[in-house]
């Protein structure tokens, strides 16, 4: 379930994500460009909540969000204390969602500030962007000018945006990296990398010019993740080290295999834990690019089943900063402590 604002709410460069849905582009496009090309040039508007008072033996009824003055006019309506912020599609108002009234919203054309007046002048280039949930939440992909190496595997760095127009999430922008040869999404996560949050409440716009300012690190922090990964690739495994290093990431692997029935119907209760492990020993000896040999193979059996074994209802959200990321990150950490445990020199973060 993709839950792409419409079929062509994104652009992508090279490339067809996302079931195959979007424009696929052959150069990288202009920031202007990209908001176009992304359906994205649209405003975000905020406007107070009011419920409105008829009788009906003696009930307030109907809760109503007015988007003009003539209500007001009535004297029958009562303030919530609450904004609902919204987008005009085909001159009809498109409910994002409802916020305090410290809720401050950044405009899709703001959250590109970063990108524009520091990444593309570093030689990133827009790899995709969209929207999902009716614009609910955007994204932004930008791609750094040079590859890596990890081992034989070429891996690109990015940097990632994500922002809410419904006050669900903070503005969040960080590193990230993608395995070339299955399109996996890898952490960065060494206590000299960052993740910045910025929350939607006033201030956010001079908090983002502040992030400008960051980006300048993300080469360095990506670098670093990068030594980490190519350690992983002389940390020889087979199946039984790679089984301890599942079950260090999954705990509840090691109740694969035990029977469990429903106390009601007294029927046996599926084994979801084995179906797991089953599906993470196939992605290290067989999966893409893997051959089962280390633990730059075991690493990405876990990032292929977050990012192609599982299905999600926002892909984006849960992949990139939701459940998926704390999956891949705590992979990450239990990778890098083996790596530590051999070298004595890397450093890891939670």
């Amino acid at each position: 379930m993709h839950e792409i604002m419409n079929d062509n709410a994104m652009f992508s460069v090279g490339d067809l994500p996302w079931h195959k849905l979007g424009k696929v582009l052959d150069i990288p496009p202009s920031t202007e460009e990209a908001l176009e090309l992304a359906e994205l040039n649209w405003k975000v508007h905020k406007q107070e909540t009011y419920i409105q008072a008829k009788e009906a033996e003696g009930n307030l009824i109907g809760c109503v969000q007015p988007f003009d003055e003539v209500l007001l006019d009535t004297g029958e309506d009562f303030k919530t204390g609450y904004y609902c912020t919204y987008r005009i599609q085909d001159d009809m108002p498109v409910i994002l969602g409802h916020v305090s009234s410290r809720y401050e919203v950044l405009q899709n054309i703001e959250a590109f500030q970063p990108f524009d007046e520091v990444l593309l002048d570093a030689g990133y280039t827009y790899e995709t962007a969209g929207a999902v949930k009716d614009g609910k939440r955007v994204w932004i992909l930008a791609k750094a000018p040079e590859s890596a190496l990890v081992g034989d595997d070429k891996i690109e760095p990015y940097v990632l945006l994500f922002n809410s127009h419904d006050g669900s999430t903070a503005v969040i922008m960080k590193p990230t990296i993608v395995r070339v040869v299955c399109n996996n999404t890898l952490e960065v996560a060494l206590k000299s990398s960052w993740q910045v949050k910025i929350k939607h409440t006033t201030g956010v716009k001079d908090r983002l010019d502040n992030l400008t300012k960051a980006l300048s690190s993300v080469e360095g922090n990506i670098r670093k993740s990068v030594e980490v990964m190519n350690m992983m690739t002389d940390i020889s495994m087979g199946v039984h080290d790679a089984t301890e290093y599942f079950e260090n990431v999954f705990p509840k692997l090691v109740n694969r295999g035990i029977e469990t029935r429903n106390p009601l119907t007294g029927r046996k209760d599926p084994d979801f834990q084995q179906a797991i492990y089953d599906k993470l020993l196939t992605n290290f000896v067989a999966g893409r690019g893997n051959k089962g040999y280390n633990l730059w193979h075991a690493y990405n059996a876990i990032t292929e089943y977050v990012d192609h074994n599982k299905s999600y209802k926002d892909w984006v959200e849960s992949v990139g900063f939701g459940w998926g990321s704390k999956v891949k990150l705590d992979a990450f950490t239990e990778a890098n402590n083996l790596v530590s445990a051999d070298t004595k020199v890397i450093e890891y973060v939670n």
